[in-house]
């Protein structure tokens, strides 16, 4: 083991990480806290807000470190050996996926998504349904079609496609050797 591997180990630990803080949080957000509130019957909107503006900087940093390392890694892995048809096609599918988050992350109730939007409220099966509709038992379709769902749902089929990658890379570098 060299330098280099080193600065690999900890680049690939950095995106793991990153990845899992955002789709875990993702899925502690949506599974367990949103619907603890609900049950609760906490209505306060000042609570809410700080809850998403909480969990709005952890993606923020874990948007940072993913785009980051995955670079570093895309081009390390290109770089390495020679690689098949099958793991650009992939790796083109990861980015189409990762980047489709990145964009309905930004757009999650952030001022640009606002501004992109001209201010508008955007149609009602891309907005994430209130606490109060949650809790009244509306917007079911809303709910399961929301931002945040897809983005939890996008992040599952990243690494999915993660893990493949890793192993088409593994079989293509065995079959060199």
């Amino acid at each position: 083991m060299d330098g280099f591997d080193a600065v690999r180990a900890v680049v690939r630990w950095v995106h793991a990480i990153a990845a899992v803080a955002w789709v875990g949080g993702s899925i502690f957000y949506l599974a367990v806290l949103r619907p603890a509130l609900v049950n609760a019957s906490v209505s306060d909107k000042a609570l809410e807000t700080a809850i998403n503006k909480g969990f709005r900087d952890v993606v923020d940093v874990s948007i940072l470190g993913v785009i980051v390392s995955g670079v570093f890694i895309t081009f390390d892995r290109l770089s390495a050996a020679p690689t098949t048809n099958v793991y650009f096609a992939v790796l083109a599918l990861k980015l189409g996926v990762v980047l489709a988050m990145l964009v309905m992350a930004r757009d999650l109730g952030t001022r640009l998504g606002r501004l992109l939007r001209g201010g508008r409220t955007p149609a009602a099966l891309v907005t994430e349904p209130s606490m109060q509709e949650r809790a009244a038992g509306t917007g079911a379709l809303r709910r399961w079609l929301s931002p945040s769902r897809m983005v939890l749902f996008l992040g599952l089929v990243a690494f999915f496609l993660s893990m493949l990658l890793t192993i088409l890379f593994e079989n293509n570098a065995s079959d060199l050797s």
